[in-house]
């Protein structure tokens, strides 16, 4: 009879544990520092490029004064902080402020943390074994096309949401697939940074809690003090920051709900309820009609694992209803968080020598499609290149 201290006898026969394919963290890819560190220099440096030819154009970056106007209103060191209630949301107006309201500062920031989100993106698309080829041709959507660099040169704290907005859906991926309660926790942090420096973040706070329930099922958890669990983990810490600086506002000034009123940069549902929501339709229709490789994923999905698109499907609804509201302006906007979106949450894992062909002529035609409608249609994005390189 074996003593109580005896340690347990392991069947031979047992069946070696299942590894995962989202064991690695995505930022410890290229293993050594030195080479992580170089990749996402290189991959900022076009947009330092283009950074700098737009100071040198007659371009106005409105968002960007904008955000360096709301920056101008931060008085460090004021104890009376009337000023609170002007400058929601007030993490990018106090990185504007410490900035100088500087613009050539604020494209070299936003450079900076597109390396970084870029970098990001590459390791999630390597770790799900996508081979070298797939993995170029899904970042040349972003990095060869002109929406992504319009962020970065124009809208600050559009492009900083979109990178939190990144860290909260891997860690969600993550927190399913890998059942990482760490992961579960650092998208909720993600969120809760993002409602503070992008207006239209918090309706992805929302959306995403919705499903909740249906992360939890995923994560191998079970009954109603998970699903409760997990809505906390994701909501928390956005609707803590944003009553947090609602007291503050409603403490120290007469108008609290000042910044928020002014958080729509072209007013709240512009042109009324029914245009917006039509505009907002039209927005996403063109955006997805000009991302091929999202609508395949879309597709095989469907027809496979149709449960797997409940997420992205809400974070679309999230990204809809900014468009609706407001607070979020189609131009380049919709186009990388649709990209976004098809890397973590969309993609196919450990796709086959086929797929990964399909990936890349997908990639192509998606090149195309968007180089033909910055040139050869109006709007604000074909304005913007044309201006800039001077045609």
């Amino acid at each position: 009879m074996a003593s109580p201290a005896s340690p347990p006898t392991l069947p031979t026969s047992a069946t070696p544990a299942r590894t995962s394919r989202r064991r690695s963290a995505p930022d410890t890819w290229p293993v050594h520092p030195a080479a992580r560190w170089g990749l996402r220099a290189l991959l900022a440096l076009p947009f330092v490029v283009v950074a700098l030819l737009s100071q040198d154009s007659p371009w106005v970056p409105e968002a960007n004064r904008a955000l360096a106007a709301r920056g101008d209103l931060v008085q460090w060191g004021d104890t009376s902080l009337t000023w609170t209630a002007e400058v929601f949301p007030p993490f990018g107006a106090a990185l504007a402020s410490l900035l100088g309201g500087n613009l050539l500062a604020m494209n070299l920031v936003a450079a900076a943390v597109i390396g970084l989100t870029l970098q990001r993106l590459a390791a999630v698309l390597v770790r799900e074994g996508f081979g070298p080829w797939a993995v170029g041709a899904v970042l040349s959507v972003l990095v060869l096309t002109p929406p992504l660099y319009f962020l970065a040169a124009n809208d600050l704290a559009s492009l900083l949401g979109v990178a939190l907005l990144v860290l909260a859906l891997d860690g969600i991926a993550s927190f399913v697939e890998r059942q990482s309660t760490e992961a579960g926790f650092r998208a909720g942090l993600a969120l809760g940074v993002a409602v503070m420096v992008d207006p239209g973040a918090w309706l992805y706070a929302l959306t995403l809690a919705a499903v909740a329930p249906f992360f939890v099922r995923r994560a191998g958890r079970s009954g109603r003090g998970a699903h409760v669990a997990t809505v906390a983990v994701l909501l928390f810490p956005a609707v803590a920051a944003v009553l947090f600086w609602l007291y503050v506002s409603w403490w120290f000034s007469a108008d609290p709900l000042g910044g928020m009123q002014d958080a729509a940069a072209g007013g709240w549902f512009p042109g009324g309820v029914g245009e917006s929501a039509t505009a907002a339709a039209r927005a996403m229709s063109l955006t997805l009609l000009g991302a091929p490789l999202v609508l395949i994923g879309f597709t095989i999905r469907a027809v496979r694992e149709p449960w797997s698109l409940i997420a992205p499907g809400i974070a679309l609804a999230g990204l809809y209803l900014s468009l609706w509201f407001g607070l979020r302006a189609p131009v380049g906007q919709s186009y990388v968080v649709l990209t976004a979106l098809y890397v973590l949450l969309i993609a196919p894992r450990a796709p086959s020598r086929r797929r990964q062909v399909l990936i890349v002529v997908a990639a192509a035609v998606q090149l195309v499609i968007g180089w033909l409608v910055v040139l050869t249609s109006g709007g604000t994005l074909g304005d913007w290149v044309r201006t800039v390189v001077g045609a």
